[in-house]
């Protein structure tokens, strides 16, 4: 099914490395329960998520995928494909349809998410969960660069190119709770080495000598990114 595809230039996404597609957050997958029977991927990419989900459980599984190739094939992995744009897409579900709206590295891909989540809200069973990963721009990678003068985009990573919004933890929770969601579920997935880790300790030291006392600094500056589950509030 092809409905309304994304009205800006795909340019970007085709110049991403193929593997790009093809990535499988096993951390997320962890989460996807074997009670659920209806399934929506909000960026599906090549379905190979969907696919793994489908050995898992037996379910019906939908995916959402802005970017026609990977649509074309995530078509052969899933039960259904919607190559569009989400942001404008009028989607042919029920209320009350899905248990489980999943957006893998999404969510910062979006001119509005804040909007995307009110608009899929209806489509979540009130016993259902969205699961998403969201990448954490207070890493101390982001630090580095902005200590070094520099904010460089890139083909992926917490600079991709084509991320509109970026996220700490505590604007994730914020997004969360404005668009009408309880989180039940926020695990870091951490990324961290000997130099950061020396950054790390001598931020420490800078503030408390300016007086900013953020107690969870240093988990939020070691993780790459947070899984997040929420369901209707």
């Amino acid at each position: 099914m092809e409905i309304n595809k994304r009205p800006h230039s795909m340019k970007e996404y085709h110049l991403k490395d193929k593997e790009y597609y093809k990535g499988m957050n096993q951390k997320l997958f962890n989460l996807i329960e074997p009670h659920a029977q209806a399934i929506l991927e909000v960026g599906c990419a090549e379905g190979l998520f969907g696919a793994a989900v489908k050995e898992k459980i037996n379910c019906s599984y939908y995916g959402i995928e802005s970017y026609p190739p990977a649509a074309e094939k995530a078509a052969h992995h899933i039960d259904e494909v919607i190559t569009g744009d989400i942001e404008t897409l009028k989607l042919p579900f029920q209320q009350n349809t899905f248990d489980y709206l999943i957006f893998g590295d999404v969510l910062e891909h979006l001119k509005d998410p804040w909007a995307v989540l009110r608009n899929l809200k209806p489509y979540i069973k009130e016993t259902g969960s969205i699961l998403s990963s969201i990448p954490n721009i207070s890493h101390i990678s982001i630090f580095e660069s902005l200590l070094s003068g520099k904010w460089t985009y890139t083909q992926a990573g917490l600079l991709d190119k084509t991320h509109f919004r970026f996220f700490t933890l505590q604007e994730m929770k914020k997004m969360f709770h404005e668009t009408g969601y309880k989180i039940s579920k926020i695990e870091p997935i951490p990324f961290t080495t000997h130099y950061y880790e020396k950054m790390i300790r001598e931020l420490a030291h800078v503030r408390a000598s300016i007086g900013i006392f953020h107690t969870g600094f240093e988990e939020e500056a070691r993780s790459y990114q947070y899984i997040i589950r929420a369901e209707k509030r």
